[in-house]
């Protein structure tokens, strides 16, 4: 077992052969493409820090170790967003990667570790982890939590963003070592919620959840210049600036406040014919104009500063967001600035169909999701899917694909579809033709055969997709509910892993089989231990908000019979035995500060209520 890695060993090995890939996997990923070469220029990778199944608790060896997996695959690039503030749950989520200081004020900012509270998690000591868990984290001595050595080590702010950027900068330079460009990304147009108490004129305009910045306010520009101009000192040679549309910048912005301002006013009166149309609403009106506005300045100061340093500009994929603006945006910006944005519906959509259009102008790059992250306690295979979508944007004329993700292993049958496609756009193989590849590589030629029609199903048919585990959002009893017919079509699937052991007699394909039959165990408990403790969660809630009878014991028994009937402590083992990975690790810190968090409170709730 491997706990301080990313992937396990048979994971980084598993394409190394070129079993799956083809002659593609002898070629040199770093080689200069050719015009007419039948590949993307651009094959890129978004590991999206915020959680701790991702990049926000790998250490330098983690990251040295998927650049490694990667690059041999044939990725050149590696693209790091970086929350800085903002709207709705984003407020004061900052992440130290970028340090914007100006008027020399330092904002609050670290990297998550289980000792935090923000995106759903309660803080818990390691220590208090359930059944036994905690031994699988290796700390040192004197640490409770946990997470990266830059969320850990530092005892100061100020510690928090030098030991940050020191690590990415060791990224950047790991990163160029093996051909491949670096990016680092922000969101333009909100700050750390400091800022909020130093502006001497209008800083900003108040949105729905968040503080709408405004472009024409010397404070504004200033703060995103310090944004800038820390990027490129604290990156020295950085290949690409990223410049993220906030996911909730301007609802509800009160669009006659912000036009008192006499350069935002007579800015749109300006431009706003760029973003006509009758599916464009004022507000989204005023959002290009405001983008265009903030995405201008940005670039001609880059442009000034670091000439060399591309932009790209990007955000999320849905109607309500960066998408409709995309038009106008390529009408307003120059062609130099390379557009991007994620697909929507966390990848479950293609790319947006303006792009073929823009791309006959402008470098474009597609986002697909190796997986959403809604999900992110259960299996996401979507090889058909990522399939089409990396098709589609080269059948497009699109410069390069990417792929955003936050879990390695648990994907891996994903990235291997990012890895061959994103180099063999044109390979016509069918996706059962591709799985049969997969899983004998990892599961062996017995498994191969017996396991891909089924697997193969779950990911057509997407029988196993969407089941609710939001990380961003903390556990409610309702995660990971399974409808009837999903329970069936696990239980067959674990039947046929069983069949599987018995008949296999390789020892890496046994442990392999197992992590996966491990997977789907879990996946049936997690529902289980749900059913089991809504009762008690019902109660609880009922009489917080005065809606049940406080006195009534009968209600407290019943609730007290169902909640010990629920599988908490198999739910944990299972999950537990297959973790090999640094991924693995966060997820199961997750389980403890989300789950074993709210049960004992809920344990103690009941208990109380009984005596």
């Amino acid at each position: 077992m491997i706990l301080r890695k990313v992937f396990t060993k048979a994971g980084l090995c598993l394409f190394a052969s070129g079993a799956l890939l083809g002659s593609a996997a002898s070629s040199q990923p770093h080689a200069e493409e050719s015009e007419d070469s039948e590949t993307f220029p651009i094959r890129g990778v978004l590991p999206w820090h915020n959680f701790l199944s991702g990049p926000t608790a790998w250490n330098a060896e983690d990251y040295e170790e998927y650049l490694d997996w990667t690059s041999e695959n044939g990725i050149n690039l590696i693209v790091f967003h970086n929350y800085t503030g903002g709207g709705e749950r984003y407020v004061n989520y900052v992440e130290p990667m970028i340090r914007i200081q100006y008027k020399n004020v330092l904002p609050y900012a670290e990297f998550d570790h289980s000792g935090t509270a923000r995106w759903g998690y309660l803080p818990m000591k390691v220590e208090d982890f359930a059944f036994g868990t905690s031994d699988l984290f290796e700390l040192r001595e004197g640490e409770s939590y946990f997470g990266s050595d830059a969320a850990i080590l530092p005892k100061t702010n100020k510690e928090r963003y030098d030991q940050a950027q020191e690590l990415m900068r060791e990224v950047l330079q790991m990163a160029h070592a093996r051909g491949m460009q670096m990016a680092m990304g922000f969101e333009f147009g909100v700050a750390p919620p400091e800022y909020a108490s130093i502006r001497t004129r209008q800083l900003f305009w108040t949105g729905s959840g968040s503080l709408v910045y405004n472009p024409f306010d010397p404070d504004a520009i200033g703060i995103l210049y310090a944004t800038i101009d820390d990027i490129l000192e604290s990156y020295p040679g950085i290949d690409q600036i990223w410049l993220w549309l906030n996911e909730h910048t301007m609802f509800g912005v009160d669009l006659a406040t912000a036009m008192r301002n006499q350069q935002m006013a007579a800015w749109h009166e300006e431009n706003a014919h760029h973003f006509a149309g009758d599916n464009i609403s004022d507000a989204m009106r005023f959002l290009g104009v405001w983008a265009q506005a903030y995405v201008l300045k940005a670039w001609e100061y880059i442009r000034e500063k670091s000439p060399e340093t591309r932009v790209v500009i990007s955000g999320w994929g849905s109607q309500a967001q960066l998408t409709p603006l995309l038009v106008g945006l390529h009408q307003a910006l120059p062609n130099e600035i390379t557009f991007s944005v994620l697909s929507p519906g966390q990848g479950e959509l293609p790319h947006p169909e303006v792009f073929k259009k823009i791309t006959k102008e402008r470098e474009v790059w597609a986002i697909p999701w190796l997986e959403g992250d809604r999900s992110l306690w259960h299996p996401q295979p979507r090889v058909e899917k990522l399939a089409d979508h990396i098709r589609s944007a080269y059948a497009d004329d699109l410069d390069g694909v990417i792929g955003i993700h936050w879990r390695t292993e648990e994907i891996l049958e994903n990235f291997a579809t990012l890895f061959h496609f994103s180099r063999n756009p044109n390979d016509t193989q069918s996706t059962t033709e591709f799985y049969q590849a997969y899983h004998s590589e990892k599961y062996g030629d017995i498994a191969a055969e017996i396991l891909t029609p089924r697997i193969v199903e779950f990911d057509q048919q997407e029988a196993l997709r969407d089941i609710p585990s939001h990380e961003y959002f903390a556990y409610r009893s309702d995660f990971g509910r399974l409808t009837e017919r999903q329970v069936e079509k696990i239980g067959e699937l674990m039947g046929l892993i069983d069949e599987c052991l018995e008949r296999e007699s390789d020892e890496t394909f046994r442990d392999n089989l197992q992590w996966l039959r491990d997977n789907y165990e879990f996946t049936l408990l997690l529902a289980d231990v749900g059913t089991h403790i809504t009762p008690a969660w019902q109660l609880r809630d009922d009489i917080l908000t005065g809606a049940a009878n406080t006195g009534d014991s009968e209600q407290f028994r019943q609730a007290r019979a169902e909640f010990d009937k629920a599988p908490i402590q198999e739910m944990f083992e299972v999950f537990a035995r297959r973790v090999r990975s640094r991924g693995e690790l966060g997820v199961l810190s997750s389980l403890n500060q989300r789950i074993w968090g709210e049960y004992k409170m809920l344990d103690t709730f009941l208990q109380e209520g009984l005596e």
